[in-house]
């Protein structure tokens, strides 16, 4: 079987024109990058934003500038505080557009997305501690669901294992999209997707996390949340595709998480890349969502 039987035209054409290692970035001219990833996803954004009749408006939770994104379509009836991912050095969270608008519409989530710091300006903890100021203030006013991609996962684990240790509430459920759970570089951690994803390749995640670490230790578990404890975690969706970089990672994750006993669901998407859900264009995407949206549907 080849890993592209069974992909959609839509995604066979994605990956006949995608060019490999387009994701590499200058931290010297880190705001032209910055920019240029913003352009990337406006298109998507803007389709995101029509089709679902979002309403953006611009709020402050724990002293941290957010995006607030609701579905005019109907009542919200929940929250979740999204974590917006792009390696902890781009990103913002009108690109998180195509997956949370989903999410808002069709879950009735009103949706919270952090502007957090990123690297280099800001390395770790900075990131990390401007999601648990949002969150630790969120999660007093009610239940909350918790969601993130690659690097957003990366965070939103992080933030649960932080509020769990520290009494507070869990999040009610975990949606997690590809993510970097573990940000050790090794390439035996990667197999067998090493250097096969499209999209991530293995010197952009060096960068990445050179900008976001410095010297800090990645097998730190204050880092890499699934070197962590993970009791108490909420029921949670994993959802990765036998393309991306982090699969490997994604089902250590899961694996882990269902050995304590916790509610978990792994989907790998066969012949899909890091985060697919970005990509509307595809029907992939939105039968991923779709997967996502129902597990949140019945946890809330």
């Amino acid at each position: 079987m080849q890993l592209d039987d069974g992909l959609s035209p839509e995604a066979r054409a994605f990956l006949a024109a995608y060019p490999s290692n387009a994701n590499r970035i200058d931290l010297d001219n880190i705001e032209q990058t910055r920019r240029e990833a913003r352009e990337g996803f406006q298109a998507a954004a803007d389709r995101a934003s029509k089709r679902y009749d979002l309403r953006f408006d611009e709020v402050v939770v724990g002293g941290i500038n957010c995006l607030q994104m609701r579905s005019t379509t109907g009542a919200s009836h929940g929250r979740m505080l999204y974590l917006f991912g792009g390696g902890f050095v781009v990103g913002e969270p009108e690109s998180e557009t195509p997956i949370a608008g989903y999410l808002a519409a069709n879950c009735g989530l009103e949706i919270i997305c952090p502007r957090y710091r990123l690297a280099p300006e800001h390395p770790f903890p900075a990131g990390l501690d401007d999601c648990r100021r949002v969150y630790d203030e969120l999660i007093q006013t009610g239940p909350l669901v918790l969601g993130g991609e690659s690097a957003g996962g990366n965070l939103a684990l992080l933030v649960a294992q932080g509020a769990i240790a520290q009494g507070l509430d869990a999040p009610t459920a975990m949606a997690l999209l590809s993510p970097a759970a573990d940000l050790r570089l090794g390439e035996e951690l990667s197999v067998p997707t090493h250097g096969i994803d499209p999209t991530l390749d293995p010197l952009t995640m060096a960068t990445y996390m050179s900008a976001y670490l410095g010297d800090r230790d990645a097998g730190d578990p204050a880092v890499s949340p699934l070197l962590g404890e993970v009791d108490g975690l909420p029921p949670t969706i994993i959802t990765t595709g036998s393309r991306d970089q982090l699969m490997a990672m994604c089902l250590r994750l899961g694996r882990k998480l269902r050995r304590k006993g916790i509610d978990v669901e792994t989907h790998v998407w066969h012949g899909l890349w890091h985060v697919f859900e970005f990509y509307d264009e595809y029907p992939e995407s939105s039968e991923s969502l779709a997967d996502i949206a129902a597990f949140v549907n019945r946890h809330m």
